[in-house]
């Protein structure tokens, strides 16, 4: 089973904490001012008088980390300046930035600028699963305010750890799902595997590629009956709610299993999803399985 391409590398949440402090006679003291606060933190509540915690996103914490503190991008626009560009593009996220329309002093201007925020905004110091990093600005009345950031990997809700247990509720739910779906296919249950080590072990680390390709969440090699199910991608997409993170899961067991049952050529009612035409007529097949259909 494929990913689309914009959820290729899935993102893991992470809970982001900010401290707000002011440079005052020589030293940083609490930032009470609300307004100061909401406007350097992207904060969304407020749990101590100076600090604010939000939610975010990211394929790593360092690349979670960077998309507050914003240094990388900072980088990428002052290179592209240095070259001269007048369209400047940092990233597909970001709408292109037209330096034509700044006279010389404008732009030497906001050069300048842009290399004191680089040198104002600290690394990145990754400290196992939280990450620090500092900011400092300055507010509308030109006090100094440093912003401390501390980032957060927020832990899975369903999956405790990268390994299943064979005897565990998760493992046991996903071999009834294969059980019933070779039962209405009828065709013989397959060896699966659902976690990335058991199927690098028994096949070698040419599996590591396999599994870890960047489309696939599920493979099927239905001439060898061998199925692999990438559990911990539904995780991280869905973990959050028990309910779709099953929905998801059970979705790609199924369409594995088609896979399994109709992937040979040879095969009168062989389908697959290579192209838009056969990817209508193979989701179709998939969604009378997921409604109960038997074959026999």
């Amino acid at each position: 089973m494929r990913k689309r391409k914009s959820v290729v590398k899935p993102k893991q949440k992470f809970t982001a904490y900010a401290k707000v402090y002011k440079f005052v006679d020589g030293k940083y003291v609490p930032e009470l001012e609300e307004n100061t606060l909401i406007k350097r933190t992207y904060g969304t509540e407020r749990i101590n008088p100076n600090e604010y915690k939000s939610s975010c996103k990211g394929i790593n914490i360092a690349n979670a980390m960077e998309r507050i503190i914003l240094k990388k991008r900072n980088l990428r626009m002052l290179k592209k300046m240095e070259k001269g560009d007048d369209i400047i593009k940092i990233s597909s996220s970001h709408y292109p930035i037209d330096m034509s329309y700044l006279t010389p002093l404008e732009q030497k201007e906001h050069y300048d600028n842009m290399k004191l925020e680089i040198i104002r905004t600290s690394d990145t110091i990754i400290n196992k699963l939280s990450a620090v990093a500092n900011k400092v600005s300055f507010n509308d009345k030109g006090e100094q305010i440093l912003t401390v950031y501390n980032i957060k990997q927020v832990g899975n809700k369903v999956m405790k750890t990268n390994y299943i247990r064979s005897n565990s509720k998760l493992a046991k739910w996903i071999h009834n799902r294969f059980e019933k779906y070779s039962n209405q296919l009828n065709c013989s249950m397959p060896r699966y595997y659902i976690n990335r080590r058991d199927i690098v072990e028994k096949y070698g680390s040419r599996m590591m590629n396999y599994t870890t390709d960047c489309t696939c969440i599920g493979r099927c090699w239905y001439g060898l009956n061998r199925i692999w199910i990438d559990v911990n991608y539904h995780d991280k997409q869905w973990g959050d709610d028990k309910k779709e993170f099953r929905k998801h899961l059970d979705n790609t067991i199924a369409h594995e299993m088609v896979h399994l049952k109709f992937g040979d050529h040879s095969n009168t009612f062989h389908v697959d999803h290579e192209g838009s035409k056969r990817a209508r007529a193979f989701q179709r097949r998939l969604n009378q399985v997921l409604r109960g259909k038997k074959y026999v």
